[in-house]
């Protein structure tokens, strides 16, 4: 798989667009060590800077790690008016892929037990996720061509991974710093099952797609879910124990039942997985103490914390090398 993904990325100028979150950072790194050549511009850019970006080298892919935050508190019309402008640009620039990923849930709930496919209905269970849901049907118009020249397009959803915000996994990052300070850990709805996702994961998947797409595979489009993976559910009191001990912690934790927020379902990587091998590497226990490490770094300022991704993401390449795969 390593193989793969440095013939398909290598010297492949790549531009993000983000801001320098956590989401865009592990993308960053991963191109870096796979051999790309990504630059990153703001969300917030003007049509007029993204057009002078996307004509700059021959940019062979866009991608926008968080494509819920293109436009950052501002209502539905600025969000589909900011990607209008940069699909648009895209086109114009003739790049031959744009790569959005979201960590918004778009689906409407069933009562069905099982993970939701990408065939289930749009629609979200929050504002939130309506939004996004109407971003992704407007990016996959414009990918068929209903806007005026077709722009290929991939929209990738995936679950809340940690430490990247979203306020599903906020407690987790709560965790270590109560761990650093040596306090109780508060857990909340410690039956619940929680969801335990590295960013190096998901951006590892999307970059398994985009290759395979580079490499002239045309089922490659639409849009797919990432999905978590069995080791990387946990609940929510056994995972916080487990992590305690792990960082040689005595401390008790203590419970706490929360009001029912808007439940996350679990997505069903399926499609993803069979077409390009795009599954976790990380089992969530590990991902966990790998979130601590992030979030000491984090205190030293953005330079040492940008070394502990990359040091993170050499660690997560490792896994799929040769010596670890054989091949």
């Amino acid at each position: 798989m390593i193989r793969h993904l440095q013939a398909a990325w290598r010297a492949r100028r790549v531009l993000l667009v983000g801001s320098a979150d956590r989401s865009t950072c592990f993308m960053q790194a991963l191109l870096d060590t796979l051999g790309a050549r990504p630059a990153r511009i703001p969300a917030t850019a003007d049509s007029e800077t993204l057009c002078r970006a996307m004509q700059d080298g021959r940019v062979s892919v866009v991608i926008v790690p968080r494509a819920h935050a293109l436009a950052p508190g501002e209502g539905l019309t600025a969000q589909l008016r900011t990607l209008r402008i940069l699909l648009g640009e895209a086109r114009e620039a003739g790049i031959p892929l744009v790569m959005l990923l979201s960590d918004e849930n778009v689906y409407r709930l069933s009562d069905a037990p099982w993970p939701l496919s990408e065939d289930a209905p749009l629609g979200g269970e929050t504002a939130t996720g309506l939004d996004q849901a109407i971003l992704q049907l407007l990016a996959d118009g414009m990918s068929r061509g209903l806007l005026g020249d077709a722009v290929s397009t991939l929209i990738l959803r995936h679950m809340p991974c940690l430490g990247c915000g979203h306020p599903s996994v906020a407690q987790y990052s709560a965790w270590c710093h109560a761990l650093m300070r040596d306090e109780v850990i508060d857990v909340h709805n410690p039956s619940a099952q929680g969801v335990f996702l590295h960013p190096a994961d998901v951006c590892l998947g999307a970059l398994s797609l985009g290759a395979r797409y580079l490499a002239g595979d045309r089922r490659i489009t639409g849009a797919f879910n990432l999905g978590p993976g069995l080791q990387s559910l946990m609940a929510n009191r056994s995972a916080a124990l487990r992590f305690i001990r792990s960082q040689g912690g005595k401390r008790p934790i203590r419970e706490r039942e929360n009001a029912k927020t808007a439940p996350l379902p679990i997505l069903n990587g399926t499609k993803a997985r069979l077409l390009c091998g795009a599954q976790r590497h990380i089992p969530g226990d590990e991902a966990l103490s790998m979130l601590l490490r992030l979030e000491q770094a984090a205190l030293g300022g953005f330079a040492q914390a940008f070394s502990e991704i990359q040091a993170q993401t050499q660690d997560v390449l490792y896994r799929l090398s040769d010596t670890k795969t054989g091949g």
